[in-house]
Formats: C-alpha cells, sequence, structure tokens
C-alpha cells in the first residue's frame, strides 16, 4: 500500500477531479480533518498508532477518548510537532493509498462504503505499524 506510484494516480487533470470526487463521498475529507485535529490537539508520541486506536473505535461504534488541548500549546507547538513526526508525509500517503484503492467507492450504500473505508483505514495503519513507520 502506498509507494512511488501513489502520484502517478494524479498524474492529470481528469484523474484529479475523480480523486476530489471520491473523497467527497462518504464524510472522508471530514474523517482526515478530525485525525489532524486529534493528533494536534494530543500530540501523540506515536501518530500510526493513536490512529489505529481511532479508527478501531469507529469500527466499534465507540466513543475516541480525547485528553483535550494541553495547557500552553502554541502554533510553534504544532509546527514543531509536525516537523518532528512527518505528519504531513504521513497523511499525504495516507491519502494517496486511499485513493489508489478507491476502498467503498463501488457502494451504492454510503453507510457499507464507509465501513470498508474504516477497514482500508484498519489495514493501512496496521501495515505501517507492522513495518514500523
Amino acid at each position: 500500500m502506498g509507494g512511488e506510484s501513489d502520484r502517478d494516480i494524479l498524474s492529470d487533470e481528469h484523474a484529479v477531479e475523480q480523486a476530489k470526487e471520491y473523497l467527497r463521498q462518504g464524510n472522508t475529507v471530514e474523517f482526515f480533518e478530525k485525525i489532524a485535529s486529534c493528533l494536534l490537539k494530543e500530540q501523540p508520541e506515536n501518530p500510526v498508532e493513536y490512529c489505529l486506536e481511532y479508527v478501531k473505535s469507529k469500527l466499534d461504534n465507540k466513543d475516541f477518548a480525547e485528553s483535550g488541548a494541553k495547557p500552553g500549546d502554541t502554533k510553534n507547538d504544532d509546527s514543531k510537532y509536525m516537523k518532528k513526526h512527518n505528519v504531513s508525509d504521513f497523511l499525504d500517503k495516507w491519502i494517496l493509498a486511499l485513493i489508489a484503492a478507491k476502498s467503498g467507492a463501488e457502494e451504492e450504500d454510503i453507510e457499507r462504503g464507509n465501513k470498508k473505508r474504516l477497514e482500508f483505514h484498519k489495514t493501512y495503519l496496521e501495515s505501517l505499524r507492522q513495518n514500523g513507520k
């Protein structure tokens, strides 16, 4: 999952438009916005493990417990965290892998499509964890 060819899926304007349309389906954009927000708020030492727990909670229809914002957090702290843990690169590769897989795209029922996307996220994050990323 993932690799240099991921960027090839966005090689022309039509492919970019198809990717945008896919990401608009089933709250995918909102999902990644929530992930990014949680990462910045919680600043976990292991973003992959944290995101995996988040996805598992969604698959189990459970609330994900956030500890809340840390006192004294600033944009500077966020920037340092993003750089230290390569968060932008991590999210970019994850989104590109989802676009490449188009998990859940064939489902007419949004709920089933969302479940397939969550299963994709779980599998993708578990593969990162196994590879020590």
